[in-house]
């Protein structure tokens, strides 16, 4: 009989992962999305708790491609998940 680590997310009892790195990923993202939730409740006026949760984690999710355009590459924001998939780095061409 095998034995299968698990590990549990402090953010979110109901989450298990099989790897420590995966688990520990997913709670500092939900720690992101808490403290832009956060951030947001404090700086607009008018948003209600559901919409601050939803733009929060929006955010936590997409951090690498929202680093990516405040970097020089705003048209990533609007890309389909496809399209950037297909896309080939331009190191990876020369």
């Amino acid at each position: 009989m095998a034995v299968v680590t698990l590990y549990m997310s402090d953010r979110d009892q109901n989450k298990t992962f099989t790897d420590k790195k995966e688990a520990d990923n997913y709670d500092k993202m939900l720690e992101l999305a808490e403290n832009v939730s956060l951030w947001m409740e404090k700086e607009i006026p008018g948003l209600n708790e559901e919409q601050v949760e939803s733009i929060g984690m929006l955010l936590a999710e997409n951090k690498e491609t929202l680093l990516k355009a405040l970097k020089g590459k705003p048209e990533l924001l609007i890309q389909s998940e496809e399209d950037k998939e297909n896309v080939t780095p331009i190191s990876a061409s020369a």
